[in-house]
Formats: C-alpha cells, sequence, structure tokens
C-alpha cells in the first residue's frame, strides 16, 4: 500500500504528457507547447522557485512597497484640504506617475535578481553538461531558462494592476495608460530576461554578470537621457514644453514620460526625420515595443545556436587552467586579509579595466561638459542638468559595486573552500572582517573619487564663473530676480566626500554581514539590496516632511548621496523648501555642518553593525559549514 503512493504522484505529475501524446493535436501547436507552457525547464523553475523564502519576500516586498507610495500618494492627496473633482484627479495621476516610474525602476532592479540563477547555476559548466545530455533542444533550454523566470516579473507586474486602478476612482487616469504601462514594464523585463539568458550561454562562471547588468543599465539610462534633453526642441520659442527626439523610444523612461505627460513631452504629428528614426519619434511606444521583441527573438536565436558549443568550451577553458604556469609567492603585508582583497582577488583585467576605466570615463565626461559650459556652448542649466544625472548616475554604481563585492565577498570563499583554510588559522574574526572592509574600501577607491571629484569641479566652477553660473530656479513663494541660484552651492559640493564614503562603508558592511549569513553569492547579493532600498525608502518618506522643517531638513537630506546631491545642486527644487527662503549662505552653512555629522551617523552605524557580525561569526560560520 506504502509503494502505491509514490507511483501515484508520479502517474499525477505525467498526466499533462500522457494526455497530450494520446490527444491529436497538429504538430506545430505540440511544439509551441513544449517550447512554452510545457516546457519541463520552465516547469521545474516555477514549481522549485515557488517555495523559496527569497523570491517570496520578493515578490511581498514589491507589492508592499507600491502600496505604501499609493496610500501615502492618497493621504497626501486628502489632506491637502483640495476636494474639487479638478485637483483630486490632477492628484491621482501626479500618483499614477510616481507609481509608474517606482515600478519601472523595481523591475529594473528585481528583473536580473530573478535571472540570476540563468547566470550563477546553470552558467556552471556541470549543469550545462548535465542539461545537454537530455532530449531537450537547444531552443527548449533557452527559452525554458527565460520564461521560467520571466513568470515571477509578469506576476509582479499583474499584482500591481489592482494597485494601478485605484488611481482610477478619483479620475484622471485612464485604463489604456495603466495597460500601456504594464506593457513598457514587461517590454523592459523581457529584454533584461534575453540578455541574461544570452549572458549565461557565452560564460562559464558569470557572477560578475549581475552587477554588470545594474551597471549597464544604469550608464544606459543616464546617457540616453542626458543626450535626449539635450537635443529637445521646444514646442514654441520660450517654451518650457518640448518634442520628443529619435531616443525617446530607446529608454523606457523617456517613453513613460511621452505617455504620461503628453503636453510637456510632446509627441509630434509628422517628423522631417527619415524612416525609421521619424517613426520612433512619432510612434515612441510602439518603436520600444517592437525593438524590445526583434532583439529578444534575434537574441533567443543566436543563444540557442550558441548552448552546444558551452560544453566544448568548458573543456577547453579547464584544459587552459590546468596548464596555467605557477606564479611566485608575493610577500604579504599589513593585515593579510586586506592584503588579499587589495592585491590577489581582484587582479583580472576586466576588474581593473572596470574600476579604471569608470574612472577615466567619469572625468572625461566632467572635463567635456565644463569645457562647453566654459565656453558658453552650454547654458548653466542645461549644465547643472546633465552633470546632475551623470553624478547621480556614478554614485548609484559605486553603492551597487559596493554591495556586489561585500555581499560576495564571504560566499565566495565558502563556495570554493578557502573560508575552511582561513579558519584554520590564528586570525580572529574582527582582523578578518576588519580586512575586508580595508581592501574592499581600497579596490572600490577609484570609483568612489570620481563622483567626489566631479562635485569639487562642479562647486569650483559655481564658485569662479559668478554671474555665468546662476541658473533660472525661483524658489517657491518668490518670483523670477528675488534670489540668485547658482548651479551649485560651493561649499556642500567640497563636503560631499564626508556624505558619500560612509555611506558606502555601510553598504560594504550590511553586504558583508549578508554575506556571512548567506549560503549563495546571489542570495546575499538580493538581500543586501532589499535592505538598502527599504532604508532608502524610509529615508525618502522622512523627506517630505523635511522639507518644512528647516535645519532639520539639510540634515536629513545629508544622510544620503543622492538628496544631498539634489540639494546641493538645486536647491530651490523644494527638498529644501523652508530653508532656502532664509537664503543661500544659510542652506549653504546648513548643508556643510550637516554633512559631517550625517558621516559620523554611518560610521558608528557601521561599527556597530561589524561588531554584531564579529560577535556572532563563528556561530554562523559553523551552521552553514559545509554548504554552498
Amino acid at each position: 500500500m506504502n509503494d502505491s503512493i509514490p507511483c501515484n504522484r508520479l502517474l499525477v505529475k505525467t498526466l499533462p504528457y500522457h494526455f497530450m501524446n494520446q490527444i491529436p493535436i497538429p504538430r506545430v501547436i505540440h511544439a509551441a507547447l513544449r517550447l512554452t507552457a510545457l516546457n519541463p525547464i520552465a516547469i521545474r523553475l516555477v514549481g522549485a522557485a515557488s517555495r523559496r523564502q527569497r523570491d517570496f519576500f520578493i515578490r511581498t516586498g514589491f507589492v508592499t512597497l507600491l502600496s505604501a507610495n499609493l496610500l501615502l500618494g492618497l493621504f497626501a492627496v486628502l489632506a491637502s484640504g483640495r476636494l474639487s473633482l479638478r485637483d483630486l484627479a490632477a492628484g491621482s495621476a501626479q500618483i499614477f506617475t510616481f507609481l509608474a516610474v517606482v515600478e519601472l525602476l523595481l523591475i529594473c532592479l528585481l528583473t536580473p535578481i530573478f535571472m540570476a540563477g540563468a547566470i550563477s547555476k546553470e552558467a556552471q559548466p556541470r549543469t550545462w553538461d548535465i542539461m545537454l545530455s537530455t532530449p531537450l533542444s537547444a531552443l527548449q533550454i533557452v527559452l525554458g531558462n527565460l520564461l521560467g523566470r520571466l513568470f515571477f516579473i509578469a506576476t509582479l507586474l499583474l499584482s500591481a494592476l489592482p494597485l494601478m486602478a485605484v488611481t482610477q476612482f478619483f479620475g484622471g487616469v485612464r485604463g489604456e495608460t495603466i495597460l500601456l504601462t504594464q506593457l513598457i514594464a514587461f517590454c523592459l523585463a523581457l529584454l533584461i530576461g534575453t540578455l541574461a539568458i544570452a549572458t549565461s550561454v557565452t560564460r562559464t562562471a558569470g557572477r560578475k554578470a549581475v552587477i554588470t547588468f545594474f551597471v549597464v543599465t544604469v550608464c544606459f539610462l543616464a546617457i540616453t537621457w542626458s543626450v535626449d534633453h539635450a537635443l529637445r526642441i521646444p514646442v514654441s520659442p520660450g517654451s518650457q514644453d518640448s518634442w520628443t527626439t529619435f531616443l525617446t523610444p530607446f529608454n523606457p523612461l523617456l517613453v513613460l514620460e511621452a505617455l504620461l505627460s503628453p503636453t510637456s513631452y510632446v509627441t509630434p504629428d509628422a517628423s522631417t526625420l527619415a524612416w525609421p528614426l521619424g517613426f520612433a519619434q512619432t510612434n515612441p511606444i510602439a518603436t520600444w515595443c517592437w525593438i524590445t521583441v526583434l532583439i529578444s527573438l534575434s537574441t533567443i536565436i543566436w543563444a540557442s545556436l550558441q548552448v552546444r558549443k558551452l560544453g566544448d568550451r568548458s573543456k577547453q577553458n579547464a584544459l587552459l587552467r590546468r596548464t596555467t604556469l605557477v606564479q611566485k609567492p608575493k610577500l604579504v603585508s599589513g593585515n593579510p586579509i586586506a592584503w588579499r582583497e587589495r592585491v590577489t582577488r581582484h587582479r583580472n583585467m576586466s576588474s581593473l579595466f572596470g574600476r579604471w576605466g569608470f574612472a577615466s570615463l567619469g572625468m572625461l565626461v566632467i572635463v567635456v561638459t565644463t569645457t562647453l559650459f566654459a565656453t558658453n556652448y552650454w547654458s548653466a542649466d542645461l549644465y547643472r542638468s546633465v552633470i546632475g544625472i551623470v553624478i547621480g548616475a556614478e554614485i548609484v554604481i559605486v553603492s551597487l559595486a559596493a554591495m556586489y563585492v561585500s555581499a560576495s565577498s564571504i560566499t565566495k570563499e565558502r563556495e570554493d573552500g578557502s573560508l575552511d583554510l582561513l579558519l584554520t588559522t590564528a586570525m580572529t574574526p574582527r582582523m578578518y572582517l576588519g580586512g575586508k572592509v580595508r581592501g574592499i574600501v581600497v579596490h572600490l577607491l577609484p570609483m568612489a573619487a570620481t563622483p567626489c571629484v566631479s562635485m569639487f569641479v562642479v562647486g569650483v566652477v559655481a564658485l569662479a564663473f559668478g554671474e555665468q553660473a546662476y541658473v533660472s530656479d525661483i524658489p517657491v513663494g518668490m518670483q523670477a530676480g528675488d534670489m540668485n541660484i547658482p548651479l551649485a552651492l560651493w561649499g556642500p559640493a567640497t563636503m560631499f566626500p564626508l556624505v558619500l564614503i560612509p555611506f558606502l562603508a555601510f553598504c560594504i558592511t550590511l553586504g558583508l554581514q549578508w554575506s556571512l549569513r548567506s549560503k549563495g553569492s546571489i542570495r546575499a547579493i538580493a538581500s543586501t539590496l532589499i535592505m538598502m532600498l527599504v532604508i532608502s525608502f524610509g529615508l525618502g518618506i522622512c523627506m517630505t516632511p523635511a522639507r518644512s522643517m528647516g535645519v532639520g531638513g539639510a540634515f536629513i537630506a545629508s544622510l544620503s548621496p543622492i538628496p544631498y546631491l539634489i540639494a546641493t545642486i538645486s536647491p530651490a527644487s523644494g527638498i529644501l523648501t523652508s530653508l532656502i527662503q532664509e537664503g543661500l549662505t544659510q542652506t549653504s552653512i546648513a548643508l556643510v555642518a550637516s554633512a559631517p555629522i550625517a558621516g559620523g551617523m554611518w560610521i558608528l552605524a557601521s561599527w556597530g553593525l561589524l561588531r554584531s557580525v564579529a560577535s556572532s561569526f563563528v556561530m554562523t560560520v559553523r551552521r552553514l559549514a559545509g554548504t554552498s
């Protein structure tokens, strides 16, 4: 009787395939079902990942974050006291716009996390060898990995639909706009997903590809956004509204802006550009969908042609590793863990090119943009906008790099077995963790110095050029000419390293904590990103009432590099509404005094977290001993 239970379960699991073989259906439909709905790899991924706590927390956090933003927006609309139908519709439209932007940014962040399994697990040679020995075709392998993980992104978008529909209660949002917003987000997820699958096909060890997705995505969005703003043409002379450009359909944020702000970012009825650039300018949403679908199809076909070649490349790489020459021993100085992180762990060509290439590109951008402004080719407003986007993108990339390197630092040593060897030495947990922090900080120093030097240059330019550096911003409650606003406050710009460096130190410490507590690198990276999103979301909520807190608002803005950047280069943007009324000198003094205090708080938080990790180091390592 007990033997019949497993047989019954096996029969139930094989019933769909049994009926598929018995029911006479056209071969085309049968082949399509085997590639999509009945793909064994997709069924395995959906069934296994649906029971993982990490994926459950990611889905819950996604819905919770959107729900919290929706409730706060609705409370703000009701608390404003303007309850006319027109005001309610305008407030509802603003809430929907904010939710759509947050959802798109989360899709950019979460899609590489869901696709990380295709990069780190299926990219391993042994996994590929087993998969290639099955009767599955190359197209089934590629589509199974893609659809199995893209399923979770689709469920996230479906779960966001009811929240988006709530904004229709007050009017101002059409149902067609909601559906088009979800379509734009899904096309973005499809594009990132296919690129992840292609990366797993061409790499046999692809954990670094996870952070590569984040870096490439942020750089692409920032560059296209900056170039698009430089190419925009006003609808009429002196108007703030502008026409869409041929770059609009290549950036999902610009496509979303064209959809949600049709009066300020106007789509022309006809274009003077030749096809297909003219079609892209007049139909940005359709062009974005076609571009993502065509690139995805081409990538899937190319990846399916490369699947069978991966096994041969894996054997060739293994043979090359066996014939590698033995290097001479090096003299260790100072903390051995810090020396190892600084000298041996990140000396490959990709790491060196990534760090110093990032620094060189950042310096080139700041030199070129400053030259364009100094020669009066760019106005102060355009220079401030471009440099703000560039420095903001640099901050995001450096923060992601700090979280990735720290979150994968200990897990890599656990996976390759070197952590067990280190624990047999006389090294203490504090020495080990302190060496990790020091080594990672030195490793990321060229990247962290790039936005700091850029902010210093912007501050010097604002101080040296005088009236030429004034922008057209008008503080709330004032009229044109009441206050001249420079493109940046030079005092807070020079204090920017006191805000960024301690913040990065906290990111590194938090990444080390999750790297110690997690079994794999992907889980540690995902947990660190989620925690930093929660912390950033909490600081963002505090910024809303802080606008009317005077000096308190400057202190809260100094707790995070992005708000501090906005407060420095655009003090009249509304982030310091009450403080700017007292004058630029008081605003600069408040930001300069708040920067070291906020940095000291991040250092204390990092120190306390590091002590907590050190106290539980031995117990955590023993609990996860032997796991990988």
